[in-house]
């Protein structure tokens, strides 16, 4: 028992020490930033041993050899994952234009503190001058900028561009190994029960397409739900470990805010909520319980905030506000561009409410059903559950899969929740679990006000949150192995889970396997005739796709001239020669 205690304490804290370094990351990076200092080549070691002593001093009272290990192994995970992503091609269009243009950019000494991308250009040390028509350098200089930040100095440390976009698997390691810890040696639950929600919280459709890309949903959808386990450790009376549940919250917020807009809402909402529910519980021990709460509370988001936002985020949020006198700049303000995700909607969709569009989507095939996809006005196509098509899931490789994008057996999922949940309210107002049924109301509560007042909600990369509901039933069905009924079926319902997320692997491995080397091909090609000729002329597939043009850096290629129209038709990276 021994033995395993330790096991898992190494897993948590090595979870902790990649949190750490992320933030540190990006703290460290923006605040050079500041004085004018752009990423470098050494960042990513210097960060990384300011990590180590910062990790070190805050676990300096605990076992020693353990905090070692669990730092090392931190480290090889990290190390690993560098490694393994720098292997595979990012062949997204997301991935290869606005990504790829900000990484790049900043690697190559863009500051985004001071300067807008489309402003530095070849003389400052740029690859290429970016087009001025080129509509990604408005994402990339207003657009939150947590992950590319991120990725540019792993970048610069590596000199491969595809090395950076392992923050997704990061996470998701990350939230399986505080949760982990958290059921096993705080709650006591079983190793099964333990590994089994762990598991599935990091392993599902949304993390999973996105491990060998440039998306974001997956390392956002992570940070959401690391906040509402900092939320739920916090509510409790029993205060695990609060030091450091605090410092996953503070992490997880600033993360969370910095990795995409839509994260400044989803954390404030669901951290404001908990925030005044600690409050009212507060007032009814005391006045002077009240006021240490109040105190201790907002000065901890103050300062959160005050990083995130001020800080880490000052080149998107800041800036925004003052140039364009809105944060959320170009999706509010003056002069915003239009909702993309009402554009994206399938036709069928205009004119139902945002609960019949949210239902058709969970019980629709998976594929990708939008104006800009679909050919002769397609429609969502509603499907029974259990039932799914060997085209369905291969539909699955999509990194945003608009309709049905939780899995291809996630309608059953779904129905066991809604019961489940139901059953749980139920249950905890009989027994008069009130401290547990007021942070699960907060929880579902705002889930549901999110799912019925947002546009996008049948786009499952929009609406991450909501996986947090079958978690939560699942961790309640498998709670107690003395309830046989109850635990069966949260072990079905495990087992459902698991192959959902599976299916959607093994067309995630299939297809980057085979695209991979498909990428490997033409680019091999394309450097050999390179060398073999003085000047090649390259005609990119449209002009938002430069973000590409770094992986032709990273191979020591220079003499190619970006032309409009080549005439050529030989397959490059995103361009024809």
């Amino acid at each position: 028992m021994k033995k395993i205690n330790n096991i898992v304490d190494i897993i948590k804290k090595s979870a902790l020490f990649l949190l750490v370094q992320t933030v540190l990351i990006l703290i460290v990076t923006t605040l050079l930033f500041f004085v004018g200092v752009t990423i470098t080549p050494i960042h990513l070691p210097v960060i990384t041993i300011l990590t180590i002593m910062v990790y070190m001093l805050f676990y300096k009272k605990d076992n020693w050899k353990i905090s070692i290990v669990a730092a090392i192994l931190g480290i090889i995970l990290f190390t690993a994952t560098t490694f393994i992503e720098g292997k595979i091609y990012d062949f997204t269009a997301d991935g290869n234009t606005y990504h790829k243009l900000a990484i790049g950019s900043m690697k190559n000494g863009w500051n985004p503190t001071y300067e807008d991308s489309k402003d530095f250009k070849e003389e400052n040390g740029n690859v290429f001058d970016t087009d001025e028509d080129n509509i990604n350098t408005l994402w990339i200089d207003h657009y939150a900028k947590g992950t590319e930040i991120y990725a540019a100095v792993i970048y610069a440390f590596t000199g491969n561009i595809e090395s950076g976009k392992g923050y997704t698997v990061i996470l998701m390691y990350i939230a399986f190994g505080i949760l982990f810890s958290y059921l096993y040696k705080d709650k006591k639950r079983g190793l099964l029960t333990s590994l089994a929600v762990s598991i599935l919280l990091a392993f599902n459709a949304i993390t999973i397409v996105q491990i060998f890309n440039y998306y974001v949903d997956g390392a956002l959808m992570m940070s959401i739900l690391l906040i509402l386990y900092a939320c739920i450790v916090e509510s409790d009376k029993e205060k695990y470990h609060e030091k450091e549940n605090l410092l996953v919250l503070a992490s997880s917020i600033l993360l969370c805010i910095n990795i995409k807009f839509t994260g400044l809402a989803f954390a404030g909402i669901f951290c404001f909520a908990f925030y005044v529910y600690w409050l009212i519980r507060a007032y009814k021990q005391g006045k002077q319980e009240f006021i240490k709460v109040v105190k201790k509370y907002t000065m901890f988001y103050i300062v959160t905030v005050l990083v995130s936002i001020g800080i880490v985020g000052y080149s998107s949020y800041t800036r925004n506000m003052i140039d364009h006198g809105h944060p959320l700049y170009p999706l509010y303000g003056e002069g915003h561009v239009q909702n993309m995700v009402v554009m994206e909607q399938p036709t069928s969709f205009n004119d139902k409410n945002h609960l019949e569009i949210f239902l058709i989507s969970m019980f629709s095939k998976g594929e990708n059903v939008s104006p800009t996809y679909s050919k002769e006005n397609v429609q969502p196509t509603l499907k029974m559950p259990f039932t799914m098509s060997k085209e369905e899931i291969q539909n699955y490789c999509i990194p945003d899969i608009r309709v049905g994008g939780f899995g291809p057996l996630f309608s059953v999922i779904f129905i066991v929740s809604m019961i489940g949940t139901i059953y749980i309210v139920i249950e905890l107002v009989r027994n008069k679990k009130w401290d547990m049924l007021v942070p699960y109301l907060i929880i579902l509560g705002i889930i549901t006000i999110l799912i019925l007042a947002l546009d996008g909600n049948y786009w499952a990369r929009y609406i991450p949150y909501f996986y947090a509901v079958p978690i939560l039933v699942l961790t309640y069905l498998l709670w107690n192995k003395d309830k046989k009924i109850k635990y069966g079926l949260g072990i079905l319902v495990s087992i459902i889970m698991l192959i959902n997320a599976s299916l959607v692997l093994s067309t995630i491995l299939k297809n980057t396997r085979d695209n991979d080397a498909y990428v490997g091909n033409r680019i091999n090609e394309f450097v050999q005739y390179c060398h073999d000729n003085e000047i090649v002329e390259i005609e990119l597939n449209h002009k938002g796709v430069q973000g590409a043009l770094y992986n032709i850096d990273d191979r020591g290629v220079k003499n190619y001239e970006v032309k409009e129209n080549t005439g050529k038709n030989k397959e490059g990276y995103f361009f024809k020669y």
